[in-house]
């Protein structure tokens, strides 16, 4: 039977002009068939935007842990893709290697939790990733081979009681600590090199302290070393703040990082509009009454501070509020000064609760400098006596 020059032509064009063509050409089809024409045809999203793909029912999905994916080779699927299916997040963690073909076939594995951590810049940041528990599964021993299956992996560490696949952060390091379902794990080991754009984590067990944040509503996810690495929100003067009906004054806070003050944007908010208003960063007494002002850092919304305000009906002589000047840590090695805030003279004294090593305090008509040697941690209170108001700071030592 004869064909047109155009049939050949458009039967060339579909099998190929050889067997590597023409193989690429039956997956492509077989792709095609797999999103559009049967039920394994679903809807993810990369990065914001939707892309049309195929995901099989294995063995392996029964426990909704982990499918296999299928896609054009242009939705750019790769080892360590964060995409969300069935509104959760999911990582793939296997490639299989099919060099020049136009399409993506690997192995993604559900997301079980985040990642939380404060950065050395003291912004928060989060990872999605698997995360798994040492006692309760075996899937996660491996040995590294040119699938990179992860259900294969061998760890550094023996006695490991809990892993994570992370998208790959090289700002990780040993001995970094996570909060993961109300109990605290530390990192024992990274491996940034087993699996491309991945970053493994081994972890041990360690204890909660008060220094952690823990969110029970939330499932006991929490951020290990919240209160004293990265930004912390305090009123440095005495609570209740007592306003009069009409005045108008700045919300009193400090805002330190790590310790040290700084400057950053912070959100406030009134519990009862009628008795205080806020206004950007001022509070006017608008009603007889007590009320919270919540103060949250504009970049991370987990440091928050609340302040008691009290509003009375007469507006009585105005007094200055006064408090100590200086940070609310040094390190080690370090030194600091203190002063009252309307820089007014005054003598200061420097309680030592522990065992702290330092200097002789250096005195001044309205100051005292503090400087600290290494060894021991703690804190210690600084006092003074100002028209016959007490004022106190508390001030804590930690390690480099």
């Amino acid at each position: 039977m004869s064909i047109t020059y155009q049939e050949y032509r458009d039967r060339v064009q579909y099998k190929g002009k050889n067997k590597r063509e023409y193989v690429n050409n039956k997956v492509r089809e077989s792709i095609d068939s797999l999103i559009n024409d049967s039920q394994y045809g679903f809807t993810i999203k990369v990065d914001g935007k939707e892309h049309d793909v195929a995901i099989l029912s294995t063995k392996s999905t029964q426990d909704y842990e982990k499918a296999n994916i299928i896609a054009y080779n242009e939705v750019g699927l790769d080892r360590g893709t964060i995409f969300q299916w069935n509104d959760e997040n999911w990582i793939i963690l296997q490639k299989m290697f099919r060099p020049e073909q136009p399409g993506f076939n690997g192995y993604a594995y559900r997301c079980t939790g985040e990642l939380k951590w404060i950065d050395k810049n003291g912004k928060l940041q989060t990872r999605p990733g698997y995360i798994s528990s040492g006692r309760t599964t075996n899937s996660l021993t491996y040995t590294p081979d040119i699938n990179y299956k992860f259900d294969n992996i061998l760890l550094h560490d023996t006695d490991w009681s809990m892993i994570a696949a992370i998208q790959q952060d090289l700002t990780l390091h040993e001995e970094m600590r996570f909060i993961i379902k109300g109990r605290a794990y530390r990192v024992t080991n990274i491996d940034n090199v087993s699996i491309d754009h991945v970053s493994i984590l081994s972890m041990v067990d360690d204890k909660v302290t008060d220094d952690d944040y823990v969110n029970l509503e939330e499932g006991g996810w929490g951020i290990a070393n919240f209160y004293s690495e990265g930004y912390k929100i305090s009123c440095p003067v005495q609570e209740p703040i007592h306003l009069y009906g009409g005045d108008i004054k700045d919300v009193p806070i400090l805002v330190t990082l790590h310790g040290v003050s700084t400057n950053e944007n912070v959100i406030f908010e009134s519990a009862d509009n009628s008795i205080v208003e806020i206004s950007g960063s001022k509070m006017i007494g608008r009603g007889i009454g007590t009320t919270t002002i919540t103060c949250q850092l504009e970049k991370n919304k987990l440091i928050k501070k609340d302040i008691e305000v009290f509003v009375q009906e007469e507006h009585m002589e105005d007094t200055e509020e006064i408090y100590i000047e200086g940070p609310d840590f040094i390190e080690w090695n370090n030194s600091a000064t203190y002063k009252l805030s309307n820089e007014a003279d005054a003598e200061f004294e420097v309680e030592w609760f522990s065992k702290i090593k330092h200097d002789m305090p250096i005195f001044t008509n309205n100051s005292v400098t503090i400087k600290i040697k290494d060894k021991y941690s703690g804190d210690i209170k600084i006092t003074t006596n100002t028209n016959g108001q007490i004022i106190e700071k508390t001030v804590y030592i930690k390690t480099i």
